[in-house]
């Protein structure tokens, strides 16, 4: 017998039976689609976070923290816990800083004709969108003026913008926040960065950071973003900024310089990501354990069920090799047939959770190619026994077998 015949006898085996053979392939597939899910959300959201961090606005940015921000327990009557105008002020006359900025986060209760939502709140310069990671959709971002003159505009994402008014219009409306009006001047459309995706909400408000703190004074500042020159040493920068603020406000321990926390934070992501998506990944492997098991019990009992077959064809000059292969090839087409239907259900799922639930996923290659090869050699693996076991059946026990 061929390689030709052995597959179509053993795809015809299979299609004899083909609810058992279907809930037979049902462990495979489900552990393969859980693993290409798994996968395509770890490395979707490595990849997002790392190209949050490698933009070129934060690649270009020292970082300056109050210090009691990076240290654990409660901070103490005398320690800084929000920058001044003055702190600003003086970063901005240091050589080499192409800007100083500070961005303000929060939530905020947005109302219009009597409705009201809560929502997220992002307040920054006037390339905020980089920042924050958001598309202008319509209308406009505010520029440079806008924040220098506290104007009072605003820009709300989508789906804040459906729940706040009827009309197709949302350019030019007003909405209250803080019990003050603002100007709606562009809808944003904020990107998908969080392994969380919309379960955090899709709720967005963008405006000049000088007007958010014109609405909630109380705010503290707990960050400056000094944006540097090309060519200019940032480390060197950042420590000298650092050590003038320091001196501003009598303390050596004030402010702390974060740029080398960031460098390491995409190799520490990355590690932290491999290892979640081994775990996880490994855990649904039990189901490809679990499905090879089943495959193996299916097996038998096929062998138990054609033992007069295999009795019949020993005796017209089939070989042990012969009933091996056939058994074998049946076993390995039928995990590769639940292998493939995984890979294609959690291609599938990965598109409709990136689509749908807003979770950044990548589809990997090797993660396809691996479930593949691993399905596979669980099917040649567990149906080496019965397969043996039909070749090795005496061919006048198995005529005799009812």
């Amino acid at each position: 017998m061929n390689w030709a015949e052995t597959l179509l006898s053993a795809w015809t085996a299979i299609r004899s039976n083909k609810l058992r053979s279907f809930l037979t392939m049902l462990g495979i597939l489900i552990g393969v689609s859980a693993i290409i899910t798994i996968v395509a959300l770890g490395q979707g959201g490595q990849a997002a976070v790392i190209a949050t961090i490698e933009s070129p606005r934060l690649q270009n940015t020292i970082q300056i923290l109050p210090k009691e921000t990076l240290e654990p327990g409660l901070p103490q009557p005398d320690q800084v816990l929000s920058f001044s105008d003055q702190d600003f002020q003086l970063a901005r006359q240091f050589p080499g800083v192409a800007d100083v900025y500070y961005t303000l986060y929060g939530q905020a209760t947005v109302a219009s004709g009597g409705r009201v939502v809560n929502a997220s709140l992002n307040a920054g310069p006037q390339y905020l969108n980089e920042i924050a990671h958001f598309t202008v959709v319509q209308g406009r971002m505010f520029t440079v003026s806008d924040v220098l003159a506290h104007r009072r505009v605003v820009l709300l994402s989508p789906s804040l913008a459906e729940k706040l008014f009827t009309g197709s219009s949302r350019i030019g409306q007003t909405v209250q926040i803080g019990g003050q009006p603002l100007q709606v001047i562009g809808l944003a459309e904020p990107a998908q960065l969080n392994l969380l995706g919309n379960f955090l909400g899709t709720d967005y408000v963008y405006m000049p950071a000088t007007t958010c703190r014109d609405l909630f004074p109380w705010w503290s500042i707990s960050e400056m973003d000094v944006q540097v020159k090309p060519g200019v040493d940032k480390v060197d920068l950042g420590n000298r900024i650092v050590t003038a603020l320091n001196i501003r406000v009598h303390d050596s321990n004030a402010f702390e310089e974060s740029t080398r926390f960031y460098a390491g934070l995409e190799q520490t992501i990355g590690q932290v990501t491999r290892i979640f998506t081994l775990v996880i990944g490994s855990i649904a492997g039990i189901a490809l354990v679990v499905g090879g098991v089943g495959v193996m019990n299916i097996m038998l009992v096929s062998v138990t069920e054609r033992t007069q077959e295999i009795g019949i064809r020993v005796s017209l000059g089939a070989t042990k090799r012969a009933i091996l292969l056939q058994f074998l090839t049946e076993s390995v087409l039928i995990t590769l047939i639940g292998g493939v239907l995984g890979v294609l259900l959690g291609v599938m799922g990965s598109f409709v959770m990136r689509a749908v639930v807003g979770l950044p996923t990548a589809v990997s290659g090797w993660a396809i190619a691996v479930s593949l090869v691993f399905s596979t050699l669980i099917g040649l693996i567990c149906g080496i026994y019965p397969a043996n076991k039909a070749a090795r059946l005496n061919p006048i026990d198995a005529l005799r077998y009812e």
